[in-house]
C-alpha cells in the first residue's frame, strides 16, 4: 500500500480540504489536469517538479522536513534497488542553468548496464563497461563528447 498517499490524504482530511479544493487553491483553471498531477505526485512524488511541491506547501500547513522525508521513503518503497548504469562525467554540469536542463543533460549522459554485463568476471565486466562507454560517447554530438572526461559505474551492492 502507498503509505505516502495515505499520509497525505489523512493530512488533507484533518485540514478539511478536498483534493479538488487544493487543486483550485493552487491556481489550476483546468482542475482535471491539476487532479492528474496531484495523483501523479501521490504515486511518485520524487518525480514531481519542485514548483508543484512548493505550491502544495504554500497552500497547506505542512512541515517541509516531514514532507521531504515521506517523499524519500516513498522513493525507497518504489525502487529500493535502481538498475545499474554508467554516468558519463561532464565537468561543467554543475554550471548548466536552468536546473531542468541539468537534469535533461544528466539523463542524456546516462546508459543502463544490461544484466548480462553485471554477471561477468571483474576484468571482463570492466572491458564491457568501457565498450558501453565508447558506444554512448559515439552517440553524442562532437561538441559535447569532447568535454566528457570518463564515466562512473553505479550498481547495487549485494
Amino acid at each position: 500500500m502507498n503509505e505516502f498517499k495515505r499520509w497525505f490524504e489523512q493530512k488533507l482530511h484533518s485540514l478539511g480540504v478536498t483534493k479538488l479544493d487544493l487543486v483550485e487553491q493552487m491556481g489550476y483553471k483546468n482542475t482535471v489536469k491539476g487532479l492528474r498531477r496531484l495523483a501523479d505526485f501521490l504515486e511518485q512524488p520524487h518525480k514531481t517538479h519542485n514548483e508543484f511541491i512548493q505550491a502544495i506547501s504554500l497552500k497547506l500547513p505542512l512541515d517541509m522536513a516531514e514532507l521531504c522525508q515521506k517523499i524519500v521513503e516513498r522513493k525507497k518503497q518504489i525502487d529500493p534497488y535502481p538498475k545499474p548504469f554508467i554516468q558519463l562525467i561532464y565537468p561543467s554540469l554543475d554550471n548548466v542553468s536552468p536546473l531542468f536542463h541539468r537534469g535533461w543533460l544528466r539523463s542524456l549522459l546516462r546508459a543502463d548496464v544490461p544484466e548480462i554485463i553485471q554477471r561477468l568476471p571483474l576484468k571482463e565486466r570492466d572491458k564491457q563497461l568501457e565498450c558501453l562507454y565508447q558506444k554512448k560517447l559515439a552517440s553524442l554530438d562532437s561538441n559535447l563528447s569532447c568535454h566528457i572526461t570518463g564515466f562512473t559505474y553505479f550498481c547495487r551492492k549485494e
